[in-house]
């Protein structure tokens, strides 16, 4: 599954306006994650229908770029990220997306993207 990252101004309504275009195709936005500093913003999404994604992210006047996600799984204790970005970082992986998609009892998975993604899956072991 792709991620998709749109940098936009840092405005009022820009996550509304994409939604609503998800909305009218009848798209599931599933994950949303965003940030913004005052000048820019970051929103980064996915869904199981990634055309009727992309479409909706046109149909809003957005851009995107996609990121093939790899999602892997750490145990719920201090240092588990430590040890995860300081092997990703010794692989040479510079990371575009780390996100938490889920948890399962003492487990937390985590999206990851970065622009080699074959990479990124020899770094964590796939």
């Amino acid at each position: 599954m792709n991620a998709y990252l749109i940098t936009v101004a840092d405005a009022p309504g820009v996550a509304a306006s994409l939604f609503k275009a998800a909305a009218a195709r009848g798209v599931n936005v599933s994950p949303a994650y965003g940030l913004a500093d005052g000048t820019t913003g970051l929103i980064a999404v996915g869904s199981d229908d990634e055309a009727g994604l992309r479409a909706a992210i046109a149909d809003a006047g957005l851009t995107a770029t996609p990121v093939e996600m790899v999602v892997t799984e750490l145990d719920d204790r201090p240092g588990t990220g430590a040890e995860l970005f300081s092997r990703i970082a010794a692989a040479g992986v510079d990371l575009s997306i780390a996100v938490p998609v889920g948890m399962s009892g003492t487990k937390i998975q985590i999206g990851l993207g970065a622009k080699d993604a074959a990479a990124l899956r020899r770094a964590l072991g796939m």
